[in-house]
């Protein structure tokens, strides 16, 4: 008889705990109603999840629908963005070449990549291969995500490499968790400096080539496996929508190495497998050592734990490892990341001790129903299988709700101000240094904010009050509305624009723009 390690204040979840599990297990029964529930409670189309016990996997289904409005079903077949899990791909990566002695994680990244350069040259030049992975480089949360989203854009690997030189550390280096992509791109462009193929070759052929994942791609996906997608959704302006920007492409994601794998449920199972073996293959070959995968699991920056983390899990430590985030949950050791992109979530759970393994792939911008799905499994093989998560994760959702601000797009009051100047003085060529160039147009009486390498940030700009104006983007998906502010000398004369998002909650981090009016060019 196992133990239980639930511990769960009663102020939380009293009316939905009961007795400890005895047998940690649960059925596929029950998986199949934990799934609906949740894709009913959060407006989810479609699911696919998967269970791996003891080196067997003992579930595997597809739910819903692939597309709202389309009858086509949900498989373990079923091609997914899995977003930033992909990054576990680039650590396995950088540890197959460790182990083979082409790469050490104590390298210097400019030693590799000579072009390879941050805001501060001491920093530049103490940067290692593991300061690439850990989310310590002291550069803002998502610093320059604006060359990766929205997509499609023109941003190259390359221009990712120059464009960190002129981000501004916003806390000293290797002291903060800040989440970034950039650096993991800089990751996998490690593996052609040391060995000559792109990264997205390498995982195809080195990685998935090895498991035998004929449906999940690092690189170009042929056009004869271009069928049986998932389309991404998500509430747009209260409705949910498909958003056709995000759609998987067979093409080479140029952020690939942060989140840009594309995969099945079933071959996701065979990486999870691969990833619970310690790096061995079925056949009882080695991808990468014990060793290496000890170290891509072991803590490197400390994150905070909180009092939800607490409460609910009895979590006393939280880390980022490399590619992997760590907790202690409940007395196990909880191993796992999250990928979130717009119309995606995707989420990989390992709990060693248990030689278990979680993945759920959704088609849809829904993080309460993923981690109501989790915990539901996760939970039930630790012995705690009286909790409806479901419901615990919709009461979040309200609560979360009930904190947001109104929504300020719906209030009319923006169409309706005024600015200082002429609209046409305001109208030019603005550039960023590592953005590039912005175009402020007249079109017709309306003035326009044009991005030349990022189309997708295409919207007018309604006078507001002073010199700020509403930016309103075409695209309806990108929900990042942002003030635009220029500045005007006292001759009327605008020289820079600086760009504010209007929710304190949006995801785009804008403040590392510094758009300069360029003259007589």
């Amino acid at each position: 008889m196992s133990s239980c390690r639930r511990l769960v204040p009663a102020l939380l979840i009293t009316a939905l705990l009961g007795a400890c599990a005895t047998q940690p297990h649960l059925s596929s029964g029950k998986i199949d109603e934990l799934v609906v529930a949740a894709m009913q409670e959060f407006s989810v189309p479609g699911v696919a999840v998967g269970v791996i016990k003891d080196g067997v996997v003992v579930h595997a289904a597809g739910y819903g629908v692939r597309e709202l409005g389309h009858d086509e079903p949900v498989d373990t077949q079923t091609l997914f963005r899995i977003a930033s899990t992909s990054k576990a791909f680039t650590t396995a990566s950088l540890a197959m070449l460790v182990d083979e002695g082409k790469l050490n994680w104590e390298d210097k990244v400019v030693d590799h990549i000579p072009d390879f350069a941050l805001y501060d040259p001491w920093v530049t030049k103490e940067f290692t291969v593991l300061d690439l992975l850990t989310h310590r480089s002291g550069l803002v949360s998502g610093a320059g995500d604006l060359m990766l989203w929205p997509k499609p854009n023109l941003f190259t690997r390359e221009d990712i490499i120059h464009g960190l030189r002129y981000f501004k550390p916003e806390s000293d280096f290797r002291t903060e968790y800040a989440y970034d992509n950039l650096l993991y791109i800089v990751g996998g462009e490690l593996v052609p400096a040391v060995t000559g193929i792109a990264w997205e070759d390498f995982v195809d052929e080195r990685i998935l080539g090895k498991l035998g994942a004929k449906r999940c791609f690092a690189g170009r996906i042929p056009e004869s496996e271009m069928q049986n997608l998932a389309a991404p959704h998500a509430m747009i302006e209260g409705e949910l929508q498909v958003v056709d920007r995000n759609r998987a492409s067979p093409d080479v994601d140029v952020a690939a190495a942060a989140g840009g794998v594309r995969c099945s449920l079933d071959d996701m199972l065979k990486w999870t497998t691969l990833q619970l073996a310690r790096g061995k293959l079925p056949d009882g070959s080695e991808l990468f050592s014990e060793e290496q995968s000890r170290i891509m699991w072991s803590p490197q920056t400390i994150l905070g734990v909180d009092s939800t983390d607490y409460e609910r899990d009895r979590t006393h430590f939280k880390a980022y490892a490399l590619g992997w985030r760590l907790a202690d949950v409940h007395g196990y050791k909880h191993v796992s990341h999250t990928g979130s992109y717009t119309g995606f979530r995707a989420h990989v759970i390992l709990v060693p001790e248990l030689d278990l393994g979680v993945v759920i792939l959704v088609n849809a911008s829904a993080n309460n129903a993923r981690a109501a799905i989790a915990e539901g499994i996760v939970k039930a093989y630790m012995g705690i299988d009286d909790v409806d998560w479901v419901a615990y994760f919709a009461r979040q959702a309200e609560e979360e709700a009930a904190d947001e601000p109104e929504d300020e797009t719906a209030d009319p009051d923006f169409r309706n101000g005024s600015v200082l100047a002429p609209l046409d003085s305001y109208a030019g060529l603005y550039r960023d240094a590592w953005f590039g160039d912005v175009s402020i147009e007249m079109r017709g009486d309306e003035l326009w904010f044009a991005s030349a390498k990022s189309p997708r940030m295409l919207g007018r700009l309604w006078p507001f009050e002073d010199n700020t104006f509403y930016a309103y983007w075409t695209d309806r998906t990108l929900e990042a509305d942002a003030w635009v502010k220029f500045e005007v000398d006292d001759a009327g004369n605008s020289g820079r624009m600086e760009l504010v998002p209007v929710w304190d909650y949006s995801d785009w981090d804008l403040s590392d723009l510094d758009l300069q009016r360029v003259r007589d060019e």
